[in-house]
């Protein structure tokens, strides 16, 4: 870690020149590039360059900060997420903690409530993403410090801690999906039994042991923070562990605490793949080498492993864990090493068997993830089909933490997830911006109730592949230009919504100018001003769906050549005025006639993003829509010019 910090302090002190991110002399604020690096750099795929300081800096506030060092934006359909963090060089106790978390969740009501409020360093950075009142519920706030103390007693879901051991357990983890080696002791008993059912094939074994509940707590708690990338440990389990959020831990707790013992009767147990294995006695001065007798299984040796079943068993026992270590306990501390686990322990080789073994052993959950699906032949067609042969190209993530092919030159757009591009099918071409989002947690569910049917209805009205094309999902009936349409079109409301975003935040704030120097009979005028660019935010920020859908309606009405495509290269080249003019075009002519039907069919509800919300709202969009579209004769010329320009 100190190594990284020295050369970060060498790389970027003094820059940039106008808001240094490392000042000269002060080779602490190293620490936060370094740990932008560590744990977001798989995400933002940025190169850790003095020439690319700028891109840097758009992640790290520059000192002084107002108490936030790293504010990071993320995606997740429709929806924005925030991580939102305070790097400490120094160690930190419980209170020391608990004041830099009340600091950050302070400093952002402040900004909610008055952008001027807060310093001109951190609001440029917010206000460079779509953050707003909007997502207050979806941020998550870190302190991340170079102690030891990696929890503090009374912290909320959305509180988080991260010290420099866990930052180097995260920086020798990335590009993996495993633990790479660790020992665990088991019970010390003859309680070990070895299945292979194979002699000649070495590359299927299985173990049956008990292994410590202590040690399963520490390993927990060791890997706990490679979830902020991806959790190793359960790297290969296709479900999150629960922790103390269900009943299932509250037991766990009573058993632990009353009848430790018994704990091996009450739980089923956990399921482990490992690359590699081994499992031995401990030496003792008793015991001679060629006394077999009176040697047991004290410990065993794990390479390369992964929880696949039993996430839910090991987090609550690090919960446990950690309840008892900030109480200093050590009655309850005695009881978890008085805990011992059934553990099923398989060591594979071979990457098939492996994704098979996690599907069957978490097949008790009656939810079908995407994980599940991702075998299936139509989800394996989609994928080659739009990967492979001519351009476009286009990446669709079956499998999540999987990446596309390095040697595939794909443009921004063209990266999706296979979620993702069915919520814009279903806005798209189906004109359902409701249902694109209504069922993005419902789409790889398996309903057994329907027999006719790939996983589900609405699955099969999107994946199904059929010979025969007209029983074909949607996807499989456009083609990949149609498809790479459609994501460069979900790639211009985003752009476009910053560009709105900038629009409206320059209204208000000179709405909040005047409003300073008005009389009594202005402010009110002025105030309703104020509150109509807010709500035009607020619809601006949640209206994605709505505003695909828009677009598809003009396109079905008035589009006369289907062949034409968008300038995809002239959009991409830099230093260009083609981009700013189709994302400032595509805001006057889509996005904002999608905010203005919003907002007037809106009106009078108590809050619009419970209206995006609702059914009927889909409904009531899209008549609204079509009756302007017949209505107004001047919609045809507007979309013809603009495909005139921006399609060839």
């Amino acid at each position: 870690m100190n190594d990284l910090i020295n050369k970060y302090y060498e790389v970027f002190k003094g820059l940039p020149n106008y808001r240094p991110i490392v000042r000269n002399n002060i080779k602490e604020d190293a620490f936060t590039v370094a740990v932008l690096e560590i744990i977001y750099n798989k995400r933002l795929n940025l190169d850790f360059t003095a020439k690319n300081v700028e891109s840097i800096a758009k992640y790290i506030v520059a000192p002084p900060d107002g108490g936030i060092d790293i504010f990071i934006e993320y995606e997740d359909g429709d929806e924005y997420y925030y991580d939102i963090i305070q790097v400490k060089y120094t160690a930190l106790g419980q209170q020391d903690i608990k004041q830099c978390l009340a600091m950050m969740q302070r400093t952002i009501k402040d900004f909610l409530k008055d952008p001027q409020s807060i310093h001109k360093n951190l609001r440029e950075i917010i206000s460079n993403t779509n953050f707003d009142d909007t997502y207050k519920n979806n941020c998550t706030y870190f302190v991340i410090h170079n102690g030891d103390l990696s929890y503090a007693s009374g912290l909320k879901k959305f509180e988080k801690i991260v010290t420099s051991n866990e930052l180097k357990i995260l920086q020798q983890s990335l590009g993996t999906e495993s633990v790479p080696e660790e020992v665990l002791k088991s019970d010390g008993f003859n309680n070990f039994i070895s299945y292979n059912h194979n002699d000649n094939e070495k590359t299927e074994q299985a173990y049956l042991c008990n292994l410590n509940g202590y040690d399963l707590a520490k390993l927990n708690n060791k890997y706990a923070s490679t979830e902020i990338g991806k959790n190793i440990l359960f790297g290969q389990n296709l479900r999150d562990s629960l922790e103390n959020k269900s009943k299932t831990y509250y037991s766990m707790k009573q058993t632990i605490d009353n009848e430790p013992e018994k704990f091996w009767f009450y739980n089923n147990g956990i399921t482990i793949i490992a690359e590699g294995f081994n499992a031995d006695a401990l030496p003792s001065e008793n015991t001679r080498d060629d006394d077999q007798t009176a040697k047991k299984i004290d410990f065993v040796i794990l390479e390369n492993f992964s929880i696949i079943n039993g996430a839910q068993t090991t987090s609550s026992l690090g919960t446990y864990l950690k309840e008892a270590e900030i109480s200093r306990d050590d009655e309850k501390i005695n009881n978890l090493k008085n805990v011992y686990v059934l553990t099923r322990i398989l060591v594979i080789n071979k990457p098939e068997l492996k994704d098979n073994i996690s599907i069957y052993n978490n097949m008790q959950n009656p939810i079908t993830s995407r994980d599940m699906v991702s075998n299936r032949p139509e989800q394996k067609r989609l994928y080659e089909w739009l990967i492979s042969g001519d351009k476009p190209n286009i990446y669709i993530e079956i499998r999540r933490g999987s990446r596309p092919p390095s040697h595939i030159n794909l443009l921004k757009h063209q990266i999706t997830t296979n979620e993702t591009l069915a919520q814009l099918a279903f806005a798209s071409f189906f004109r359902e911006p409701y249902t694109a989002k209504d069922k993005k947690r419902t789409l790889f569910n398996n309903d057994y109730s329907k027999e006719e049917f790939t996983i589900n209805e609405d699955y099969h009205k999107i994946f199904n592949f059929h010979d025969e094309n007209e029983k074909c999902g949607i996807l499989f009936k456009k083609t990949k230009s149609e498809i790479n349409e459609l994501l460069f079109v979900a790639y211009l409301y985003k752009e476009s919504k910053k560009y709105l975003k900038k629009e409206y935040e320059q209204r208000l704030n000179k709405q909040y100018t005047m409003l300073k120097n008005a009389d009594d009979d202005e402010q009110q005028n002025i105030i309703e001003l104020i509150n109509n660019y807010k709500t035009q935010i607020a619809i601006n920020n949640i209206c994605f769906f709505y505003c695909i859908a828009l677009y598809y309606e003009f396109k079905a009405q008035f589009d006369e050549d289907n062949n034409k495509t968008f300038n995809y290269s002239a959009f991409y080249v830099k230093d260009t005025q083609f981009k700013n003019r189709l994302i400032e075009s595509f805001s006057q002519l889509f996005l904002s006639k999608t905010i203005e039907i919003i907002k007037s069919e809106s009106a009078g509800t108590a809050n619009v993003g419970n209206w995006i919300r609702i059914k009927k709202s889909e409904e009531i969009f899209m008549k609204k829509l079509r009756n302007e579209l017949s209505v107004n004769l001047s919609f045809s010329s507007q979309y013809k010019n603009f495909i005139n320009e921006f399609k060839h």
